[in-house]
């Protein structure tokens, strides 16, 4: 995990995000979850989506229904949960 914190570091810093802006481990169970609910490829798909959704929230453009945060993740994780029961 040295590499990845390292680079999660330098990413953080090129990005202009604020140390430890990036949970590693967060992003890595949603991708893990989407990989092996749905398919290999909806794990950057889907990471990628939640990441978007935050960001929108976060500057306002999503109302007052959106999902941000971890309650977006829980909701992407919870509908890779039930695409396997589907």
């Amino acid at each position: 995990m040295t590499d990845l914190n390292s680079w999660v570091e330098a990413l953080e810093a090129e990005l202009g995000l604020p140390p430890g802006t990036v949970d590693v481990g967060a992003v890595l169970d949603l991708a893990r979850d989407a990989a092996h609910s749905v398919a290999r490829p909806a794990a950057p798909v889907t990471t990628y989506a939640v990441g978007f959704a935050d960001g929108l929230a976060a500057a306002g453009d999503l109302g007052a229904t959106a999902s941000s945060g971890p309650d977006a993740a829980e909701k992407a994780i919870s509908l890779a949960a039930r695409w396997v029961a589907d």
